[in-house]
């Protein structure tokens, strides 16, 4: 038999109950009463309403609040961006909210009574049977992947999380779209397969370059070293017989040799600032640069310059590395500024976006700033520095400076000297 569940309704069927079986038991004897004992069968009567009125009130309240339960569930049921699906121990779909029926392809109403089954490829379809009967003899959520092929014939993968229900007559399925992320980790093996691939390449290049290093250091140098000595053999067995003209032949043959041994000693050093490894430790560079001060006096007194360093600047980075950017930016600024009366040189730190930056600043003739983006690439000099060298020095420093997570620019005005900055991570 049907059971009612309006509670309302239950009370109106006992009150109509009640009056029928009052009916039937017909007047009673002795029903005579006093008017006492009336009042008080009238008040419990009217007590008895009151609490049936106050049941009545709380039974609606209560009504109303699994109502708004059951709407409010239904609809996060419903609206969840998670496929949610019943399914039988044979698989067959017996509930499914919309996204889980957007997921299939299939409306909702529609879905009822077809077999999951029929969504899982071909490739996936034995496993996923096996899931379903782990998930109804494990009791505990189970979890898989499985590739569906919905109604509109496209493809998905789907993350399904499983948990049978306490009868063990059904099991709640939620379907995750995991495509978009399965298409992503494919994405990042292929890019790491490729970034593998070219890594090969970098040590196969890298070993190239050792085997060029090692044949400019060793094959270019021999004919070098020959010329030179020839040279000064010529000038020692014919110096008085050779005119002037033919000893400044032989001097700018000489000196040619010795520009071209240099060059080498520089392409040697600038190339292999990409390989030596970075010992990290802590470095005085306020040491280091005065230590590079004292040298530059020692090798030219006439330059009247005023070295200004900050004591107790230290920073964490190779030693070795970080003295070649302090011996090319600081020789750098004695190149510009020595020649000038009354030069100075700076070495100090300073705040960059909140990390330190260090700098060397000159009072030399400084340089145009839309030729600043010339200063760091290899053999590019600015147009008039009327200064010797490769053009190797600052590229150099930017590599090492790069090395270490860092950075290096300039500022500058023409006439108004140059500072260098640079920052370590």
């Amino acid at each position: 038999m049907e059971t009612n569940k309006n509670p309302l309704v239950k009370i109106d069927e006992l009150r109509r109950r009640a009056e029928n079986y009052l009916i039937a038991q017909g007047p009673k004897k002795n029903a005579s009463r006093t008017v006492v004992e009336m009042q008080s069968v009238l008040h419990e009567l009217q007590v008895h309403q009151i609490q049936l009125e106050m049941q009545n009130s709380e039974l609606r309240q209560a009504r109303d609040e699994v109502e708004n339960a059951l709407e409010k569930y239904t609809d996060l049921y419903d609206f969840a961006p998670v496929g949610y699906l019943t399914l039988d121990r044979d698989g067959v779909i017996h509930a499914a909210n919309l996204s889980g029926a957007a997921l299939l392809g299939v409306e909702r109403s529609r879905l009822a009574g077809w077999h999951f089954g029929q969504f899982v490829t071909k490739e996936h379809l034995l496993a996923f049977k096996a899931f379903l009967g782990k998930v109804f003899t494990s009791q505990v959520k189970e979890v898989s992947e499985v590739a569906l092929l919905n109604e509109n014939r496209q493809q998905l993968i789907v993350q399904i999380e499983a948990l049978a229900t306490a009868s063990m007559q059904n099991c709640r399925l939620a379907l995750i779209d995991i495509t978009e992320r399965k298409r992503a980790e494919e994405e990042v093996e292929r890019l790491n397969a490729d970034l593998t691939s070219r890594a090969a390449e970098l040590e196969a290049a890298n070993v190239e370059l050792e085997a060029f290093n090692y044949s400019v250091s060793h094959d270019l140098r021999r004919p070098l070293t020959l010329i030179n000595s020839l040279c000064q053999e010529i000038e020692e067995l014919c110096g008085d017989k050779l005119d002037p003209q033919c000893r400044n032949f032989i001097q700018e043959i000489n000196e040619g040799s010795l520009r071209m041994n240099r060059l080498i000693d520089t392409l040697l050093t600038f190339s292999s600032v990409s390989r030596v490894a970075i010992n990290h430790e802590l470095v005085d560079l306020s040491a280091k640069a005065n230590s590079v001060a004292a040298e530059l006096k020692l090798a030219t007194p006439e330059n009247r310059v005023t070295f200004q360093i900050t004591d107790g600047i230290v920073a964490e980075g190779d030693p070795g590395l970080l003295q070649v950017v302090l011996d090319n930016l600081i020789g750098n600024a004695w190149k510009f500024a020595g020649s000038r009366e009354e030069a100075v040189i700076e070495f100090g730190a300073t705040e960059v976006d909140g990390k330190p930056a260090y700098f060397v600043r000159d009072n030399g003739p400084g340089f145009d700033m839309a030729l600043a983006d010339k200063l760091f690439i290899p053999f590019q000099r600015l147009v008039g520095a009327g200064t010797e060298g490769q053009g190797i020095g600052l590229a150099t420093v930017e590599r090492i400076v790069r090395r270490h997570g860092g950075k290096v620019w300039a500022v500058s005005q023409p006439g108004k000297g140059a500072t260098f900055y640079f920052t370590l991570e």
